[in-house]
């Protein structure tokens, strides 16, 4: 992937995402890295992708958790947990394998809400 020089400037000033997110992929609860797409030649799009092999779920400050498809709007599932103080959706920060329960956090920062699933 090529970026221009302008989305690297962007990416240097941008106080657009926090890259100090380790958000865990929904469905392999894999660490997701930051990634920066070029949309068009004045406009990138941060977000973070799953780290499993083949798996194309990203996690987005604004959308939540999605799979991308080409030339369609990212589909938020009705069951993304959502910030009550901050109306944001929330990123998995755990996974309890033994007691099977996931714990989700706010994005924003300075922010103590949590949420578990079961």
């Amino acid at each position: 992937m090529k970026l221009t020089s302008q989305c690297v400037n962007d990416l240097l000033h941008s106080l657009r995402m926090r890259t100090d997110l380790l958000p865990l992929c929904d469905q392999h609860f894999r660490t997701m890295e930051p990634v920066l797409a070029p949309y068009n030649a004045d406009y990138c799009i941060e977000f973070f992708r799953c780290t499993e092999k083949f798996c194309r779920r990203c996690f987005g400050e604004r959308t939540g958790y999605a799979t991308p498809r080409r030339e369609d709007a990212p589909v938020i599932s009705p069951n993304q947990p959502v910030c009550d103080r901050h109306g944001r959706p929330m990123f998995i920060i755990s996974f309890s394998r033994q007691h099977n329960h996931v714990t989700y956090a706010c994005a924003e920062a300075d922010c103590g809400e949590r949420a578990v699933r079961a």
